[in-house]
């Protein structure tokens, strides 16, 4: 419900509360009413309108907090897609990184820019995790990828302490431990592995050994045993024909 169906909805209640002593009048002019047994019944319907009336309003509270989160987050959302767009002007420009402040002391412009994207990906991250799109497995699947290699692990050695002060809310801070968590596993672990060199892939060996016989001569070997195979159905079925043809030569005698 909007805030301004349900506007109209309290305002509709007002109107009717105030114009119910009318069509109480309206009623009690009417011959045939016991007032007294209208009193008595209303009466016994008071609590259960009461406790009817405090769901009521427990719903709209309810509501109200609903919709409240979602514009907080809406907006988060919409900040979070202007810095990301900041972060890709300064990807796209090198020069512009020098905007943003030095990184540790660093000089190297092409660590700025792997900083600036592996940020980008650690916020996108964040931002799944706090919208309930990520679980917590899961995200320990994605930084132990992340930490398998050396730029993950020197952005995070770079960054974990500003982002440890900066957060305020304890699920950021579960994120942050969570991530933090898998870096000291990962160095745990020894060296990082190196993304330049190739991805060593356990072949089949029914399938990468080479074959003998060339291309050619594979393709003939194969039309020659469809061939051989039609011709087997083809004869089977010339056999059973014959065969049927006897019975029915031989009844007919």
């Amino acid at each position: 419900m909007t805030p301004t169906a349900l506007l109209l909805a309290v305002l509709v209640i007002l109107v009717a509360v105030v114009l119910s002593p009318l069509g109480l009048l309206w009623i009690g002019e009417r011959p045939g009413y016991d007032w007294p047994l209208l009193g008595n019944v209303g009466q016994a319907y008071g609590a259960a309108s009461a406790i009817l009336a405090g769901l009521a309003l427990t719903g709209v509270v309810a509501s109200l907090i609903i919709q409240a989160r979602e514009a907080k987050a809406a907006r988060e959302q919409a900040l979070r897609a202007l810095h990301t767009d900041l972060l890709k002007m300064a990807i796209d420009d090198p020069g512009l990184l020098e905007c943003w402040g030095p990184i540790e002391q660093s000089t190297d412009r092409e660590w700025f820019r792997k900083h600036v994207y592996t940020n980008l990906i650690v916020s996108h991250w964040q931002l799944m995790w706090e919208v309930d799109l990520l679980s917590e497995p899961h995200l320990e699947v994605l930084a132990d990828q992340f930490f398998k290699g050396a730029a993950g692990r020197r952005f995070w050695a770079e960054a974990r302490a500003p982002r440890m002060k900066a957060e305020t809310s304890r699920r950021a801070r579960r994120f942050t431990a969570v991530v933090d968590d898998r870096y000291h596993a990962a160095i745990a672990t020894g060296l990082p592995v190196d993304s330049r060199e190739p991805i060593q892939v356990a072949a089949d060996p029914a399938r990468s050994a080479p074959s003998d016989r060339p291309e050619d001569e594979r393709d003939t070997t194969d039309r020659l045993a469809y061939l051989a195979v039609g011709m087997a159905v083809a004869a089977g079925a010339v056999a059973v024909g014959q065969c049927l043809f006897r019975r029915r030569w031989q009844s007919g005698r």
